[in-house]
């Protein structure tokens, strides 16, 4: 009995410790007769920075559209910070990603005919968080990402890629998400706007899980893990189309 005990705390204190949980994963694409994507087995702990590589069509993107809950698998199981998220509806599953989760994505999406402030402030709205502190927080935010207070006021849609970039990273954040997800956010810049844009990034997301996607070998070194697709989906789970 003292055994028994003994393992199910492990056990719960081992879920406890896991942002993101992959078991028997396979997901098709309507039409297709092979899986675009199965991985067996996959887990990333809360506050690890992982980095995830691949090339073009090695599923970098359905892994995302998985991990967000865009695309939901055909079989397996995703939990995200201890829930089950592919088995919640999807109303649920919006809900927990708004108050959960932060993205920041490879085109940033920012509203261009809207303020910075307001952009910021619609992620604390669907997470249901919009408040007096949101426009303090949004503002320590941006000086934490080196721009001024006064892009606040400014339309999304007037500022360089540069600064579009570093606000799509606050509104990610503004929530103050346990699990960051990434998307090739640096494939506009040059060398030097990368690197400095890299140390922001994981500076500002350092209490956060962050997976962060990219084709960008160099990237690596920035990352305390490192996981290629090709690893990631070598595991084969049986399954069929």
């Amino acid at each position: 009995m003292v055994v028994l005990a003994i393992s199910l705390s492990g056990s719960k204190n081992l879920a406890c410790s896991r942002a993101i949980e992959l078991t028997n994963i396979s997901f098709c694409y309507p039409g297709a007769s092979t899986p675009a994507l199965t991985i067996a087995d996959w887990h990333v702990n809360k506050g690890e920075h992982v980095f995830v590589q691949g090339a073009s069509g090695s599923g970098k993107s359905t892994l995302l559209n998985l991990l967000t809950g865009t695309l939901v698998p055909d079989s397996g199981s995703i939990r995200l910070l201890g829930k089950e998220f592919s088995a919640l509806a999807a109303r649920h599953k919006d809900g927990f990603r708004a108050r959960h989760i932060g993205v920041v994505f490879q085109q940033f999406n920012l509203i261009d005919y809207l303020s910075v402030k307001q952009n910021i402030a619609t992620a604390a709205y669907f997470a249901g968080t919009l408040n007096q502190q949101t426009q303090r927080r949004a503002t320590e935010l941006l000086h934490k990402l080196e721009l001024p207070a006064n892009v606040l006021s400014r339309q999304a849609g007037s500022l360089s890629v540069g600064q579009q970039q570093r606000v799509a990273i606050a509104r990610a954040l503004i929530n103050a998400p346990e699990l960051l997800i990434v998307d090739e956010p640096t494939s506009a810049l040059d060398a030097n706007a990368r690197d400095a844009f890299m140390r922001l990034l994981l500076e500002v997301a350092d209490s956060s899980a962050v997976v962060f996607v990219s084709h960008d070998a160099g990237l690596a070194t920035y990352f305390t893990r490192q996981q290629s697709m090709a690893e990631l989906t070598a595991q084969s789970v049986q399954t069929v189309c």
